[in-house]
């Protein structure tokens, strides 16, 4: 399994998307340690000033800062990541591919597990090259701890590793990157939407069943934007008020990859 992880890593750095990626993170670094400005005032106290924003205490301007890298990256880079990460799945059950490593007696488990752990590293480490920087000169400069991020790097790969496994079960039907983007895309999409369902689909549904059938769509599927709004909440001081979305989310992977490796077990290729 470690050398497909390996393999994986390395045709990563091969395809334009991934690419596409990383530059995208290092622009996303350049541009946010480019707006914030800090100026000390002494006795350990510091202004920060943020693009054309009147200046605020680094206690209050840091955790507003670091609210808005992570909902940029939140939207931004869940997205980008299946994209980069959903050829990772597909190609393995690729004409050429498929013979030359399903033929070589390693379980077909270990080859989806190993792609499927090189799409989390490579969410991982964007996400933490576009995050990181700024975080720790923020901690730097202004003493105020940036520590949290590193939760929330762990929480976005973890909502991540959801979509991924959407998009690693979507693989099977057919060849092609189309559908298991489209999959995790639309669950993505929905997330938002399910979790306000009062407002976005009860004002639509009146009736008992339906209304019914979306709680447990909303159930069913990943809490991926109601994770992004606890990763906000612990960069600003705040705890863990509800696991729900967690455990949840948590429940749906291991169900969706379990079904994923069951069936790609006794498909006949």
């Amino acid at each position: 399994m470690f050398a497909t992880y390996m393999n994986s890593l390395h045709e990563t750095l091969s395809r334009r998307v991934a690419l596409v990626l990383f530059g995208v993170a290092i622009l996303v670094t350049l541009a946010f340690n480019w707006l914030v400005h800090i100026r000390p005032l002494g006795n350990g106290m510091s202004v920060m000033t943020v693009g054309a924003q009147q200046p605020a205490p680094s206690g209050i301007a840091v955790p507003a800062v670091l609210e808005s890298m992570l909902r940029t990256t939140g939207t931004l880079w869940l997205l980008l990541a299946i994209f980069a990460a959903a050829p990772l799945l597909t190609s393995s059950l690729e004409k050429g591919w498929l013979e030359l490593t399903f033929s070589k007696g390693t379980p077909r488990w270990k080859i989806l597990v190993g792609r499927f752990l090189g799409g989390l590293t490579l969410y991982a480490f964007t996400f933490a090259l576009a995050t990181f920087p700024l975080a720790a000169r923020l901690w730097w400069e202004t003493g105020v701890g940036t520590w949290r991020i590193g939760i929330a790097l762990l929480v976005q790969t973890f909502s991540f590793a959801a979509l991924l496994s959407a998009a690693a079960l979507a693989t099977l039907p057919q060849k092609g990157v189309t559908l298991p983007i489209m999959a995790s895309v639309a669950i993505w999409v929905l997330s938002p939407s399910l979790a306000m369902r009062q407002e976005a689909y009860y004002r639509i549904f009146n009736s008992h069943l339906a209304r019914t059938i979306v709680d447990w769509v909303y159930r069913i599927l990943p809490k991926c934007s109601e994770l992004e709004d606890l990763c906000i909440s612990l960069v600003q001081g705040g705890r863990i008020t509800s696991w729900w979305p967690i455990w949840s989310t948590g429940v749906f992977t291991l169900a969706v990859l379990s079904l994923t490796l069951w069936q790609l077990s006794r498909k006949s290729f």
